[in-house]
């Protein structure tokens, strides 16, 4: 089965997933990252969660855009798992041992990776969709074939 064209709202859907992950997966991942590595080596692991994490996020949408919708829900699911073990440490971390306010907080930060995984979702079901739709629609269109029709299409199948 060929890949399907895109709609106008495949696009937006693929843009604001690319506008969440360079927002979180790349930019304040990358912030992340590079804190813990310079700043905090004895957090290293959270900064090696993250770049995992958004490595496996940005397969995803690499995929996403190539419109392999199926294929990209497999690192999309990995990848949030693996990016959110850190983020979620590192909130817990920073309400614990921080009376400090962050701006933006580590929640607009890191969790709008989320909203990237639903998008991702909503492209994985309208794929599926648009696959039994066409499928119901050629058992249709056989069914409403005359006798004779149907007769001669499975003598030449």
């Amino acid at each position: 089965m060929k890949r399907p064209t895109d709609k106008p709202i495949h696009i937006v859907a693929k843009s604001a997933m690319t506008a969440v992950y360079l927002w979180s997966g790349f930019f304040w991942s990358g912030v992340a990252i590079l804190n813990f590595w310079l700043n905090d080596p004895s957090d290293s692991h959270l900064s090696v969660g993250f770049l995992a994490g958004s490595l496996i996020l940005l397969v995803s949408l690499i995929l996403c855009w190539l419109r392999l919708y199926i294929l990209q829900i497999i690192p999309c699911i990995a990848g949030l798992a693996v990016y959110l073990r850190p983020a979620r440490e590192m909130m817990d971390k920073a309400a614990r041992l921080t009376e400090v306010t962050f701006k933006p907080t580590f929640e607009q930060r890191y969790m709008p990776i989320i909203g990237f995984a639903l998008l991702s979702l909503a492209l994985f079901i309208a794929r599926i969709w648009q696959i039994f739709s066409a499928r119901a629609e050629k058992k249709r269109e056989f069914n409403d074939l005359p006798a004779e029709s149907i007769l001669e299409k499975r003598r030449d199948e």
